[in-house]
């Protein structure tokens, strides 16, 4: 609301008038002093003489004077035009004016802030031509303007006094500056305490004498079992079972009784967080010092109760188990170097009977000086360690090599060495045969290596050999019923079968559907595990697998896909022998939406950081020289791209953690002849234009259409297509997709601005699908390709294709 609101509106400004104190101070009346008909009203006519009525007047006004001048507040009297007519030391102090700057001024421009002044013309304007008033009388809050400019609050009362035919309006003021700064303190602390309560990580309340709960924050809610909120006003025989009140309040009387705060450890049965509490409780005295509460905090300690428990029972079970242990272990006192004590499998691989005691105090344990001399300045150097291998004496003088581990603890306040013995006479003959397969696996990654490098020769073979092999075709066909026949068709046989060599190569190398088949994809992951699995087993590897049952079969190629499943377990098995035991790779599969999901773990070392993006470039090994080339994951990234599928390095801390994704639906088997031979020639047209930079490929290409019942027109490069195209109208157009100047993907781009009806008969015949920016295109494009070397096959594909698709 606008500051006296009720009657703000500028008037013209009147002579100045001086106002006695003694015509403010008389009581409310709206009458005038004298009557309608210009007589004296009674109340004049029994006035006291005329000296003594000015001599108590004058000593009314000095009191009134002094009153206004000498409060606190301040006090502003007006006239009715919103001139000030009397302005005290108050409001001097208060606003920054002095009284002479402030007599005889507009109210509205001392005081009232400019965006209020129109409201207060209008409300002063609405009271004077007799409208009700808004503020007389009453104390309201509003809004008011220093000297400097400046806003602030104030406590405002209006009255109103007449004198003759004049009105005055007193307005008395109040700064509430500092009231409300201590209110907005207030608030803030009280805002500051509820969200330190609201998010405190332990529970906090305050009681009365009899137990009930005043306050409680929301962690109580835990300690309860029900809201916080909810417990308020309730006590703890309210809350919890009988016992459990009662310990609370034997505590409650305790703090009581003592006036000292108590820390005790509280018990919940029924409680899953605050089953065990730290409760510190302590007594709260208001400030009369008379009547106190109790103040608590209680601190989860559940975990920690529960971790010693299950630290004593570890300690138990570690007892029991270290006596019943299959593996040898030892207790050595890590200052004298003497035995403490050591597992029944400890004596057993050392040949120690039960009469036996008091010789093996006297053996030596160690085959030679060398190895005790070793491994006793590494134990002293290192206080743990993992497959440290040595070679030991049994009782009867026999050596066999172990793999020594251990750590330095404290048992029974002193240091201990407790170690573990593994046998390795069977490891290290299982190590032996280990290598002859490793060096098959590393003469098969040389061959897969070899693969990848002479795939890039294929490339250049694919178009003398495509020529071979259509032409062979041709051949006999032509020479079909005649003695040369036979010698035709083994031309094609051997042509067919080097350009299967060279497609395998390509595969290896690029994305490429190989031969495919319906295959259960858990019987593919065992088979491969019988093979590895003896690998696993004697590097202490344990395989957990998690197979789903009831999968769909994938259309793969099983040969391919058992070698990349095998380099990835290999590849978990040797970082696995770079970490002390235990040692685990996991192999899990799922249906995930429409993809078959094949993971493969292990917890190893993992991958680091500053190479997961390389681990699948071709040659790329962490492994020493001659123990890997490199090509395994490059190789298994491949295949599993030519299925469709992905193979990613998922980002794990615990381990290398490998994910295959292959699709379900989307790998189908390739078309067979017969399928493509259901669409004739009169589905597509007659007439085809061949696009090839090396003539003899783009002829054997026409043949092979001519063979088709098409009539075929050859031209060498794009410029010599453009030229053709805009002068007749082809019904398919058979394009290499790398030629010189104007390259395939250019005449498809202006064909589709160009000739828009021809894009779509557009065939694409190329041996480079290696390259990324000839693989983006041709998935852009989305037209059919012929792969060199090609067949008259391929070829009635490509149209079939053409067939099925819009015209």
């Amino acid at each position: 609301m606008a500051l006296l609101s009720c009657w703000c509106k500028r008037f013209p400004t009147p002579h100045r008038t001086a106002v006695g104190f003694r015509h403010l101070a008389g009581t409310h009346d709206n009458r005038h002093p004298c009557q309608p008909d210009g007589q004296r009203s009674d109340r004049s006519s029994r006035s006291p003489p005329l000296q003594e009525d000015d001599a108590g007047n004058a000593f009314q006004e000095a009191i009134l004077a002094s009153v206004v001048r000498s409060s606190l507040d301040c006090v502003i009297v007006t006239d009715e035009a919103g001139l000030v007519v009397e302005f005290n030391a108050a409001a001097e102090a208060t606003f920054g004016y002095s009284r002479a700057e402030a007599v005889g001024r507009q109210i509205s421009e001392l005081i009232v802030p400019p965006h209020l002044r129109k409201a207060h013309a209008n409300g002063l304007a609405a009271y004077l031509a007799g409208g009700a008033p808004r503020l007389l009388g009453r104390r309201t809050e509003q809004t008011a303007m220093r000297a400097n400019g400046t806003e602030f609050p104030v406590e405002l009362t209006i009255t109103e006094a007449r004198s003759g035919k004049r009105r005055f309006f007193t307005a008395s003021l109040r700064d509430l500056s500092q009231r409300h700064a201590a209110d907005a303190a207030l608030r803030a602390s009280e805002a500051r305490l509820a969200a330190f309560m609201k998010h405190a990580p332990v529970g906090m309340y305050l009681k009365d004498t009899d137990g009930r709960y005043l306050v409680a924050n929301p962690e109580m809610g835990k300690v309860f079992g029900r809201p916080a909120e909810s417990a308020i006003g309730l006590s703890a025989a309210d809350i919890f079972g009988p016992q459990e009140a009662a310990m609370i309040a034997e505590n409650d009387r305790r703090v009581l009784e003592s006036g000292q705060a108590i820390a005790i450890e509280e018990f919940l049965s029924n409680a899953v967080d605050y089953a065990w509490s730290l409760v510190v409780r302590f007594p709260v005295l208001w400030a009369d010092q008379q009547q106190a509460r109790i103040g608590g905090f209680d601190i989860d300690i559940t975990e920690q109760k529960r971790a010693a428990e299950r630290l004593q029972q570890s300690e138990r079970r570690f007892r029991d188990l270290t006596h019943h242990h299959p593996v040898p272990v030892v207790f050595i006192d890590s200052r004298t170097r003497h035995l403490i004590t050591a597992n029944p499998a400890f004596r057993e691989i050392m040949g120690i009977g039960p009469r036996d005691e008091d010789r093996f105090r006297q053996h030596r344990w160690f085959a030679t000086r060398e190895d005790y001399r070793r491994l006793k300045a590494l134990s002293r150097q290192q206080p743990r360690a993992d497959g440290v291998e040595a070679q030991l004496r049994r009782l009867d003088g026999s050596v066999f090599p172990v793999s020594l581990s251990w750590r330095h603890i404290e048992m029974d306040d002193r240091p201990v060495i407790v170690g573990s013995i593994l046998d390795l006479t069977a490891t290290k003959a299982a190590e032996a045969e280990l290598a002859r397969s490793r060096e098959a696996l590393a003469q098969s990654e040389r061959l897969n290596a070899l693969g990848s490098l002479l795939a890039g020769v294929s490339h250049e073979l694919n178009n003398p050999l495509a020529v071979v092999v259509a032409q062979a075709q041709l051949l006999e066909e032509f020479l079909a019923g005649t003695a040369h026949a036979q010698r035709a068709g083994k031309i094609r046989l051997a042509a067919e079968r080097c350009a299967r060599i060279v497609k395998t190569f390509l595969a290896m190398a690029r994305q490429r559907q190989p031969e495919r088949r319906s295959t259960d994809v858990n019987d593919l992951i065992r088979a491969v595990l019988d093979i590895a699995g003896y690998g696993l087993r004697t590097a202490g590897i344990e395989v957990q697998c998690r197979l789903a049952e009831g999968l769909p079969p994938l259309e793969v190629d099983p040969d391919q896909m058992h070698q990349v499943f095998y380099n990835l377990i290999v590849n978990a098995q040797h970082a696995l022998q770079e970490i002390p035991a235990p040692r685990r790779v996991e192999i899990e599969t799922s249906l995930e939406g429409n993809d078959l999901q094949i993971v493969i773990a292990d917890n190893g070392p993992g991958v680091p950081a500053e190479i997961r993006n390389r681990i699948f470039d071709p040659f790329f090994t962490t492994k020493a020289q001659g123990a890997g080339t490199g090509i395994g994951l490059a190789f298994s990234l491949g295949v599993v791209q030519s299925h469709n599928g992905r193979l990613t390095l998922l980002d794990r801390a615990d381990g290398a953690h490998f994910r295959l994704l292959l699709p379900v639906e989307a790998c189908t088997s390739s078309d067979s002849v017969e399928g493509v031979a259901a669409h004739s020639v009169a589905d597509i047209g007659c007439t085809a234009l061949v696009v090839d930079d090396e003539r003899e490929v783009g002829e054997t290409v026409a043949e092979l259409l001519e063979a088709e019942g098409f009539a075929v027109r050859i031209v060498e490069d794009g410029a010599g297509a453009k030229a053709a195209l805009m002068s007749a109208v082809f019904d398919v157009i058979f394009c290499d997709l790398r030629m010189p100047n104007i390259d395939g993907p250019a005449l498809f781009d202006w064909a589709c601005q160009a000739t828009p009806g021809m894009a779509e008969r557009f065939v694409f015949v190329t041996g480079d699908t290696l390259g990324g920016a000839a693989a983006r295109f041709l998935e852009r494009a989305g037209r059919p390709v012929v792969e060199k070397p090609f067949s008259r096959d391929s070829i009635r594909r490509a149209l079939s294709s053409l067939a099925d698709g819009p015209r």
